[in-house]
């Protein structure tokens, strides 16, 4: 059996930047990223939570938040360091909205 050479496709890949990528890299960046940032620091948390994401956004905040916080069970000692699930859920709607930004760009 033979694999399937990816090179090529990967090659073609290397020079494409994640939304993740935005603040070194502007060529893509939604010309609103400041002003979304700003609204979603000054949203209600039921909203945020709520309304304004979707499960699999909130799971996905969810998975980095415990990532980053010591598998989600941090030890007594440790409280001060963890981050609010605010802020990765504010992180995951901004990943998102870039996404969209892109590939809204790409279409035009």
């Amino acid at each position: 059996m033979s694999t399937i050479n990816n090179s090529r496709n990967n090659k073609q890949n290397q020079q494409q930047f994640s939304p993740s990528d935005s603040s070194t890299h502007n060529k893509k960046c939604a010309p609103d990223s400041e002003e979304f940032s700003k609204l979603l620091k000054s949203l209600p948390e039921e909203l945020l939570f709520g309304e304004l994401s979707t499960v699999q956004q909130r799971r996905f905040a969810q998975i980095l938040w415990e990532a980053s916080n010591y598998g989600g069970k941090p030890k007594p000692g440790n409280f001060k360091d963890i981050e609010p699930k605010r802020n990765y859920l504010e992180w995951v709607l901004r990943m998102e909205h870039e996404k969209q930004w892109c590939e809204y760009l790409e279409k035009g």
